[in-house]
């Protein structure tokens, strides 16, 4: 399972690359599900001012993660 967040396409670009199961955040967002589980579970986005954007860290707030092993690309 995948979340990415793309500005210019960079992020969706590396997102296709790595897992066929990928969702946006901005999308997952807007939804009432905020609870996830599966073996993996990865966040890839762009670096905005040596940050990840404003949606993504609510994102990681807000979310739940039920997983063995988490990971973050960061382009």
């Amino acid at each position: 399972m995948l979340f990415y967040f793309t500005g210019t396409g960079n992020s969706l670009y590396a997102t296709k690359h790595l897992d066929a199961e990928r969702s946006s955040i901005p999308q997952v967002m807007r939804g009432p599900q905020l609870e996830f589980t599966a073996d993996a579970i990865g966040i890839v986005c762009p670096v905005y001012g040596h940050e990840v954007p404003p949606m993504v860290r609510d994102f990681l707030h807000r979310a739940k993660f039920h997983t063995g092993y988490f990971y973050m690309v960061l382009t």
